[in-house]
């Protein structure tokens, strides 16, 4: 099988739309921030094992096991996010700096030495590297990518 017939075989990405839903993934509140949150704030250490007793209750009584379900499902998206910036290109690092708010824009421009016409360009790159890498990081990633039909 040659090149050309592994690529063909591939469903095409729609690269502008594949770094909006990056974009939207790490910076939209009730996705990537709220699993974020989940993982600073949920200590599993303090939550009570799950009571089981041959009294029937209403389903307050076994919280914890949401509780841990969720806590662990919002921990692999997170570590899976560290991983992927950790295996990234330096350009994706740093444009995930400044989509994560953790430099501004202009900052990102000047470690890269670019203007700002081609820090757009690179920062869509960027953000579909984040979507190649993410992806392969375990089994509860979200495929980011857009698809055309």
């Amino acid at each position: 099988m040659t090149s050309e017939q592994i690529t063909l075989d591939m469903p095409r990405v729609d690269y502008d739309k594949t770094a909006e839903s990056v974009l939207e993934f790490l910076t939209n509140k009730d996705c990537y921030p709220k699993l974020k949150r989940i993982c600073l704030t949920a200590d599993p250490k303090n939550l009570q094992s799950p009571s089981l007793s041959g009294m029937s209750s209403g389903s307050f009584g076994n919280s914890a096991d949401r509780k841990m379900s969720r806590y662990l499902a919002a921990k692999v998206i997170v570590d899976a996010v560290a991983a992927t910036l950790t295996k990234g290109s330096i350009e994706m690092k740093i444009v995930c700096d400044d989509v994560l708010g953790k430099i501004p824009s202009v900052r990102a421009m000047e470690q890269l030495h670019f203007e700002k016409s081609r820090y757009y360009e690179v920062k869509k790159r960027a953000l579909n590297e984040f979507a190649d890498i993410f992806e392969v990081q375990g089994y509860y990633c979200p495929d980011l990518h857009v698809y055309i039909d």
